[in-house]
């Protein structure tokens, strides 16, 4: 041990105490021996940036904890298992001098180790140790300084320990497996030493900032670069031109759009709100589940992120941005709408990332190019962005359509020439119960939506004070940009750094926000009281005898994990037993005692908040559901009538729940689900067909409560259809009309039947359902001129009453006649 080691280990020594009371560190991933597949057995060393007795110390208590070779400081040439190896030395007490090549001779003699015992496994894993999450401003020399300990001295050292002790963390990188195809040990033994030091280095440069995040730019001189931008000051001049206002004036207006959108990233905010956060959650929610993030740390280092979350609630973006700050990657910069920027939460959101967007940009060009501008500068700078493509907060538990513009500023930006590939990285955030449920029954029996303001907030104090279950953080399949745009746009490349305007932006956004949505959905977490609504909703009082129910929830389980939705998918691990008393911990459904067996319900404003919960999932029972509805009025069906049936509907229920099967999987997938239900009993196989259970059997009462799940969604394409047949020779409808006439008929048919769906009479779906309806080529319809319907969309509506029950045929029936005798006015085309 040389002389200045000694004195390092004199030093921390006399500092043990102060030492240990000082730095809290915890480390990122949470489980790294199970995420790298570490074993105690494997000679594992570690690899760090700069070598600092403090930073191996920190290491051996963690690598304790996690019951894997215990680092520790090694100056031998083969560093045995457990030793810290340094990619740079800092010089000694006495020297300038780094040695930067010492750690190759270490490398290379474990590769001669490794070609000496081939079936040990030698791993060299990167470890990052930080001290606070501050990357310092471009121009601020002390600021990086203080908060980087790999790059200061030694004072500085002891002022970050002094300080930013309690924010330390420790973050494992993917080892290096010696004895893996990526590395040759027939090449010479320097040679691949020297490869694998430069992988190390590479992969310290991007680790840092994939967890830091790039220096931020001074707020002055953002506001000066995006107003000196070529596009802004070409709009500047025309809307001087066209305002008769000075350029002076015109450019002020620039600066004030700069500074009403643009974030004030503050590290030190960040760090508040992580703490305050923290006991916040502690308080409301049992926990915060997180699911599929290993892949998401990998794409960080080498790709600009955005996030493109599901929107449920106003704890959406706190709680992703947390959790990636607690995962050890850089908060991203959030899209919010400019309702939320009031005192003062606007100026604690903006430190926090988030930057303010108009709801519409419409009729004004410079703030437009404003905003656009400002999003190109974090893209290119590779800050990772956040924004919720629905827009709003969805009131009904399902995706909304999504909103195209940010997705289309995001690809114009790209188009641009920016400094990485852009990936989508969608998130699925699911809640066992909503912190805002109250406030959306409300909105959905009419009431008008509540402005955010400071006194709105002073009232979540007593929301604050009730329990809420457990949150699902689930990340997506990553959507890489640049290979949608291979698979659907030939010639995009020839767009890239031209001032060619892309023509096919607008069109192709449309199917990307679907495509987003369908990863969104297919990482969707199964809770309890999601699958204890779906399974009440289907009884006509919306209660069940609790055995019955713990029965049911056992089968729709062992449906999921038979025929598999997606390997994003996150299933409930608790029992059935515990889901329900987990459901009645919550409030969301009640238990009465009775001799013959206690009965599970939902009441009052919960039986609207129950369809909420079970469209968060309705969507992976959507075809089981219908194969299931087949099964209401027909006794006997071949496989072929049943895919037959699934073709038909598909489209519909594709476009209204996001569901990622493609139409050439669903046979495929039909025959799993048939196979699943053989086998759980809930369907019987006759000589040729497929037949329903015993009316007597518990198998029966399974499959028709299964099948209730997707009939309001049958309800509501047999209402369109219906009012097609009924105008088919008399008159001739116009779109909005037809969507209108559908809507009116749902609302009636809603009081009638007294459906709690909010979203059965919900415009956008009709909408989307004429849309649907014109593409598989069931109407006619061509702008100027009436709609059409085919002898296609006569024999769809045939095939719908067949399996709607009579009542619901004959309801239906009537509630048409009554509008038809109504005449209704016509309405010009939209």
């Amino acid at each position: 041990m040389s002389l200045a080691d000694t004195i390092s280990r004199f030093t921390l020594s006399l500092f043990k105490a102060p030492f240990n009371w000082l730095v809290k560190a915890h480390h990122v991933p949470a489980d790294p021996k199970q995420e790298f597949s570490l074993d105690a057995d494997d000679h594992i060393v570690y690899v760090l940036r700069t070598k600092s007795i403090s930073t191996i110390k920190i290491l051996k208590q963690k690598t304790k904890d996690l019951k894997l070779p215990a680092a520790h400081y090694n100056d031998q040439q083969s560093p045995e298992s457990g030793a810290c190896l340094f990619i740079n030395n800092r010089p000694k007490w006495f020297s300038y001098k780094r040695k930067l090549t010492e750690h190759k001779a270490y490398i290379a003699n474990l590769l001669d180790q490794q070609k000496q015992n081939p079936n040990k496994n030698y791993k060299l894993v990167p470890v990052s140790i930080y001290w606070g999450r501050n990357p310092g401003k471009e121009k601020s020399f002390l600021r990086y300084f203080i908060s980087n300990m790999e790059e200061t001295g030694r004072l500085g050292k002891l002022l970050i320990i002094l300080f930013l002790g309690r924010q330390c963390f420790i973050q494992y990188g993917k080892p290096i497996r010696l004895n893996s195809k990526a590395v040759n040990l027939t090449q010479d033994t320097s040679k691949t030493s020297h490869k694998i030091s430069r992988i190390l280095r590479v992969y310290f440069n991007r680790h840092w900032v994939a967890s830091m995040g790039p220096r931020s730019e001074n707020r002055r001189g953002l506001v000066a670069g995006i107003v000196a931008s070529n596009d802004v000051q070409n709009v500047i001049i025309e809307e001087a031109s066209r305002t008769n206002k000075s350029i002076a004036k015109v450019k002020t207006d620039a600066e004030k759009y700069v500074k009403e959108i643009a974030a004030s990233y503050s590290p030190r905010m960040i760090r508040f709100l992580s703490s305050a956060l923290s006991r916040l959650w502690d308080k409301i929610y049992t926990g915060i589940e997180v699911n599929n993030i290993k892949n998401i740390r990998e794409l960080a280092q080498e790709h600009e992120l955005i996030y493109v979350p599901c929107h449920r609630s106003h704890t959406d973006y706190l709680l992703l941005s947390y959790q990636l700050y607690r995962e050890g990657l850089a908060p991203p910069h959030i899209a919010a709408g400019v309702n939320l920027n009031f005192w003062p939460i606007g100026s604690i959101l903006r430190k926090g990332g988030a930057f303010f967007l108009r709801r519409s940009f419409k009729g004004n060009k410079l703030y437009s190019t404003v905003f656009n501008e400002y999003l190109y500068r974090l893209l290119n700078k590779g800050i990772p962005v956040e924004y919720f493509q629905e827009g709003g907060r969805s009131r009904t538990g399902r995706l909304l359509s999504p909103k195209t513009g940010m997705l289309g500023m995001t690809v114009q930006g790209m188009l641009r020439g920016i400094r990485k590939p852009i990936v989508f990285v969608p998130v699925y955030i699911g809640y066992e119960k909503m912190f805002e449920g109250k406030s959306y029954v409300g909105e959905l029996r009419g009431q008008e939506k509540k402005q955010e303001s400071f006194g709105q907030l002073l009232g979540v104090r007593k929301a604050l004070k009730r329990f809420y279950g457990k949150v699902y953080l689930n990340f997506g399949e990553p959507l890489k940009l640049n290979d949608y745009l291979d698979q659907n746009v030939n010639d995009w490349r020839e767009y890239l750094n031209s001032d060619k305007k892309a023509d096919w932006v607008n069109s192709q956004m449309l199917h990307l926000g679907d495509e987003i949505n369908r990863r969104i959905n297919a990482a969707v977490s199964v809770n309890s009281v999601c699958l204890v609504s779906m399974a009440l909703l289907g009884t006509p009082r919306q209660a069940m005898d609790k055995a019955e129910l713990i029965a049911q929830l056992n089968a729709l389980l062992a449906l999921l994990t038979a025929a598999p939705y997606s390997s994003y998918t996150n299933l409930a691990s608790e029992s059935a037993e515990e889901l329900v008393s987990t459901a009645i911990k919550l409030g969301m459904a009640y238990e009465t005692n009775d001799p013959a067996g206690n009965v599970i319900s939902i009441e009052g404003d919960e039986r609207i908040l129950s369809t909420y919960y079970s469209n968060n999932i309705l969507h992976l029972f959507a075809i089981p559901s219908l194969i299931a509805s087949l099964f209401q009025r027909h006794n006997h069906i071949s496989k072929e009538k049943i895919i037959s049936y699934v073709e038909a509907f598909y489209p519909f229920l594709q476009k209204e729940l996001y569901i990622h099967w493609h139409k050439n999987e669903l046979a495929e997938r039909v025959e799993l689900l048939l196979e699943t239900m053989l086998d759980q009993g809930l369907l019987n196989m006759g000589a040729k067909n497929y037949c329903v259970p015993h009316a007597d059997t518990p198998q029966w009462t399974r499959l028709i409560l299964l099948s209730e799940a997707i009939q309001p969604a049958l309800q509501r394409y047999a209402i369109t259809l219906t009012i097609l047949e009924s105008f088919a020779d008399k008159t001739t409808l116009r779109r909005v009309q037809l969507e209108q006439e559908s809507q009116k008929l749902a609302q009636r048919i809603s009081a009638l039947y007294g459906i709690n769906a909010p979203e059965f009479s919900d415009k956008n779906l009709f909408k989307n359902q004429v849309k649907v309806l014109k593409e598989e080529g069931y109407i006619i319809h061509q702008e100027g001129m009436g709609i059409k319907a085919t002898d296609k969309s006569h024999q769809l509506h045939q095939k719908l009453m067949e399996i709607l029950s009579i009542p619901v045929q004959q309801g239906l029936q009537l509630a048409a006649r009554s509008l038809k005798h109504a005449s209704p006015e016509a309405v010009s085309e939209d």
